[in-house]
């Protein structure tokens, strides 16, 4: 038995449902949220659940700082979802670029993904769909191809309160590394970066290949968000967990 409280008034039936449900909610990351100087964000929510739930969300800056967000006035809010309902907070293309990222708890049965928009003039707006992200991770692996003029791009998140020491590792199709980051990246504790992958340091080699890059970190967290880029065209590449599991004989497996 752990977690015991004592409540004031007798709990309706939602609230005790909304209690079981945070026992088991999920940490979720969305990696990037830009908006002006040609950007607009947006993240959606739904509630597949048969009962109202309420979730805290928050929007942090690159620097770890608060990120102000117009819609909501300001840098976090309390969702509240009744069963099969939705929403969204949106970040309109206005002023100078901004950008962060977001955090949520999730209570169980409520899903979501993030939109980012480009607007370039002359040019038809581009949209990519985004999926969240879940904390937990030390190792992230992302599929990439820079062949044909194309480009993958990163945000790199630290949502954790150390510092991590990030180690990006690119393989090509055959799994020979081509590629390490060198030097590591340094976040601090809930900071986040964006880069252009192969123009980090130590990772020119993927240019003109496709393989995997594998983001890890040996004490605290990464979330990493892929987005790959051909011409105005904008997609998003979802990043996978790596999880070790053992066996009873202490061996790793997958």
């Amino acid at each position: 038995m752990n977690d015991a409280a004592v409540f004031g008034t007798v709990l309706t039936p939602a609230q005790i449902l909304q209690l079981a449900g945070d026992g088991n909610a999920s940490k979720a990351t969305l990696g990037q949220f830009a908006f002006g100087g040609g950007w607009y964000s947006a993240i959606y929510f739904a509630n597949t659940g048969t009962s109202s739930v309420s979730f805290p969300i928050s929007f942090t800056g690159d620097k770890g700082l608060p990120l102000n967000i117009p819609s909501i006035s300001g840098s976090s809010t309390t969702i509240t979802l009744a069963p099969g309902a939705s929403t969204k907070i949106e970040a309109p293309n206005v002023g100078s670029l901004e950008e962060g990222y977001v955090s949520m708890v999730l209570p169980i049965g409520v899903t979501g993904y993030g939109v980012f928009r480009q607007s370039v003039p002359g040019a038809t707006d581009q949209e990519a769909v985004v999926p969240l992200s879940y904390a937990g991770a030390s190792n992230q692996t992302l599929v990439y191809d820079e062949t044909n003029s194309t480009t993958t791009a990163v945000a790199i998140v630290n949502p954790s309160s150390v510092v991590a020491t990030v180690t990006i590792t690119v393989e090509d199709v055959n799994g020979n590394v081509i590629g390490t980051s060198s030097p590591p990246i340094m976040l601090q504790p809930f900071n986040k970066t964006e880069a252009v992958l192969r123009m980090l340091p130590g990772l020119s080699g993927m240019e003109g290949n496709q393989g995997i890059a594998n983001f890890s970190v040996s004490s605290g967290d990464v979330v990493v968000l892929g987005l790959r880029a051909k011409g105005l065209a904008l997609t998003s590449i979802p990043a996978v967990n790596q999880k070790q599991l053992s066996d009873f004989t202490g061996e790793p497996f997958f």
